[in-house]
């Protein structure tokens, strides 16, 4: 009886010896690495690089007072800001002047250009905008303001995404009333391939009312000369990083 106690107990403590080293075993897992979470500010800044955040409220405002890294519409009222001064000093592009000479040459072929002499009267018109029944001129997110040119033999169309070209056939009207021309277009624009521009001053002090028809499309656009741009508003839609959606909240 003795003999079977201690038996049974040198196989306790032989079972007991044995889990032991079992644990001892047992490999420790590496514990997993762990990227630190990127700081709540830089994501903000990686989201603000790439997505353009939209204003939508039109102010008065000075731009050396904006953040112009992101998007931002105003009213500009200082008149010798770097937005007034891209119209003040604007050039065109190569763009421009290629399509500019392809329309006159394709006209060239057909019909003989004329030249005129205008004068006093200003050449080139940027187009203006109402708002509340004011006129200010539209610096838009996309493009250009729209403007037109006329030079010796040629009408230019500046319009938001791309140029357009006549040529001049006569000059009908120019005094104080105005200026009254008639135009060669390319075929693909008009059936007849002629237009008529005319430019006559109205009401309001430095604006004109550009009237341009061809076929039965009338075309009407209030105007100022170019070196009366400081007289308007610059209504600014800068986008920076993003297209967005133009103003529309202009007088209909």
């Amino acid at each position: 009886m003795k003999k079977t106690f201690i038996i049974s107990l040198l196989l306790i403590l032989n079972f007991i010896s044995s889990c032991k080293r079992d644990q001892n075993k047992v490999q420790k897992v590496p514990e997993k690495e762990i990227k630190a979470e990127p700081k709540e500010e830089n994501y903000v800044i990686k989201s603000y690089r790439n997505q353009e955040v939209v204003d939508t409220i039109l102010e008065k405002n000075n731009p050396k007072n904006l953040d112009l890294l992101r998007h931002q519409l105003f009213r500009d009222t200082t008149r010798n800001s770097e937005f007034y001064a891209k119209y003040f000093n604007r050039r065109q592009i190569k763009f421009e002047n290629d399509a500019i000479s392809y329309y006159i040459n394709e006209i060239s072929k057909k019909h003989k250009l004329k030249k005129i002499k205008l004068g006093d009267f200003p050449k080139q018109w940027i187009s203006l905008k109402k708002i509340n029944n004011e006129f200010v001129i539209y610096d838009p997110c996309d493009g250009n303001t729209t403007y037109y040119e006329i030079r010796d033999n040629s009408v230019i169309f500046h319009y938001q995404l791309e140029p357009d070209a006549d040529a001049i056939d006569n000059l009908i009207m120019l005094n104080k009333n105005g200026l009254e021309l008639e135009l060669w277009t390319i075929s693909q624009k008009t059936r007849s391939e002629k237009s008529k521009l005319t430019i006559t001053p109205t009401e309001f002090t430095n604006v004109y009312l550009l009237t341009y028809t061809f076929d039965d499309v009338i075309n009407k656009q209030f105007v100022t000369p170019k070196n009366k741009i400081a007289e308007f508003d610059l209504i600014v839609n800068h986008c920076p990083i993003s297209k967005v959606s133009e103003y529309r909240g202009f007088d209909k």
